[in-house]
């Protein structure tokens, strides 16, 4: 009975161990800039034109260590229809290699799907069209450094692409880019503004800077003290 309860009680503070500490904003590029009230198309199905190619679009992010993103939020609309796709997005992500001085992205680092989404219709208009907010959960590690982020939206939603909302942050600190997937254009810089999105995360566990929350701490004490307990009632006997 003895080893049983050990076992049990070190099971779990290994398991309370293994959760990964509170996220924490990783990198803020600010809100929609309503002022503005326009984007970049970030779509790869959908043109709003004949004459305009699909474009996914991109925009800086830096990391000053080692760290997991967990969460991505981002703001966007449909353009010129102004309605979402009738089942619903299907959003990918692209991280590429930054070559520094606002260079284009420069070649793939990951990239994947981001599965179920938390999706808010604002109630609010942005440059005529219904904002939308969006959020994913995600697991991404990389090292410290500077990189380009794409999120695009993959879903059939005819002549009614959608379109990464501007940012209250200009250009000059963000970089955007996007990129004409038929090849016609190529890369086309966005000198005016950044994208609006946040990522939310924390230290890669297994280097320097990890350390378990603050709950998991509490835990583990009260886990430990409990064993306590439980040896010295058995001595007391």
């Amino acid at each position: 009975m003895r080893k049983a309860f050990l076992a049990f009680v070190v099971a779990g503070l290994m398991a309370v161990l293994a959760a990964p500490a509170s996220a924490v904003v990783l990198y803020d590029n600010g809100g929609p800039d309503y002022s503005l009230g326009f984007g970049l198309f970030s779509d790869t199905q959908n043109s709003a034109a004949i004459e305009v190619a699909y474009y996914i679009a991109y925009n800086q992010f830096m990391l000053s260590s080692p760290a997991t993103i967990t969460g991505m939020e981002w703001w966007g609309f449909y353009y010129p229809c102004n309605t979402p796709p009738p089942s619903g997005d299907v959003f990918d992500y692209d991280i590429q290699s930054n070559p520094g001085g606002g260079g284009e992205p420069s070649g793939e680092i990951t990239s994947g799907g981001l599965g179920s989404l938390a999706v808010t219709d604002t109630g609010t208009t942005f440059g005529g069209y219904e904002l939308y907010e969006y959020n994913a959960s995600a697991s991404i590690s990389l090292p410290a450094g500077t990189y380009y982020l794409s999120i695009y939206d993959t879903a059939s939603n005819p002549g009614n692409p959608f379109t990464w909302a501007v940012s209250t942050e200009s250009a000059a600190g963000t970089a955007a880019w996007s990129y004409d997937t038929s090849g016609v254009y190529g890369w086309t810089p966005n000198t005016d503004d950044g994208l609006a999105f946040n990522l939310t995360g924390g230290p890669t566990e297994g280097v320097p800077g990890f350390v378990p929350e603050p709950a998991t701490m509490t835990l583990l004490g009260l886990g430990l003290a409990g064993l306590g307990a439980k040896v010295a009632r058995r001595r007391s006997r």
